[in-house]
């Protein structure tokens, strides 16, 4: 019976056509971006040849585009975290998922293991661009990998913040306009040019993109482990407590 809530969202995910247009959108744009980095790297190949230490393909094109297609993945994921939860209020059917389950976190759960089929999508267009990368010259495979579990922990961490903005709205749009505006600013101040004007460098350390990037250049630290981890456990417990208000009132 609880395996069915996860069933339900799946269907009501990918079955609908805006996630397969928003999914469209963000594969033509990665493909143009990385046709572009590609042929940018080609025209200046004879420029790097003359320095002493020349950039190479992992550093100039694999880690600008994880950052990208991370950027561009809190699109799909602010659409379906904020209609998980949200909808079910809007349609008056979060009461029969509460009173059929022994606890509210059962149903976040749930509906938490149904947001993170995204994280495939995310690694196929990975996948797709290291084999190009691959096969164009010498690549760091220890980044290849470690950025593809960055990339699986910042979805992990935005699908869970996602969930614990849904639990508390009622309105669908609000939902999905809430959730996106949050992920811009957690994005947003993890610019060191932002923080360092301010003198707040200390900031860095909350925004999602700042470990992603340790990630992507191979640094397998421990603080960005519980950052990711830590952080979705706290959004989930979050939620589940916004789902216990929900069932009380």
């Amino acid at each position: 019976m609880s395996f069915s809530i996860t069933q339900k969202d799946l269907r009501s995910i990918w079955r609908g056509p805006l996630i397969w247009l928003v999914l469209a959108i963000i594969t033509f744009i990665s493909s143009w971006l990385v046709w572009q980095m590609l042929d940018r790297y080609v025209s200046l190949q004879s420029s790097f040849s003359a320095l002493p230490n020349p950039p190479n393909i992992t550093d100039t094109l694999w880690q600008p585009f994880v950052i990208t297609l991370a950027q561009l993945m809190m699109l799909p994921v602010a659409l379906t975290t904020g209609l998980s939860l949200a909808q079910e209020r809007a349609q008056q059917t979060l009461w029969y998922l509460l009173i059929n389950r022994s606890s509210s976190g059962a149903v976040i759960w749930q509906k938490f293991k149904a947001q993170l089929v995204i994280v495939f999508f995310a690694w196929l267009m990975m996948l797709v661009v290291a084999l190009l990368l691959i096969n164009g010259g010498d690549v760091n495979l220890l980044q290849l990998f470690s950025a593809a579990l960055g990339m699986a922990l910042y979805v992990i961490w935005l699908s869970a913040l996602g969930l614990m903005i849904s639990a508390a709205l009622q309105s669908t749009g609000t939902a999905v306009l809430l959730n996106l505006l949050v992920f811009i600013l957690f994005w947003l101040i993890g610019y060191e040019s932002n923080n360092q004007g301010f003198g707040l460098n200390w900031l860095l350390l909350l925004s999602p993109v700042h470990h992603l990037r340790w990630l992507c250049s191979g640094e397998i630290g421990v603080s960005s482990l519980l950052y990711f981890l830590a952080g979705a456990a706290v959004f989930l417990k979050l939620a589940v407590m916004n789902l216990n208000a929900v069932k009380k009132s």
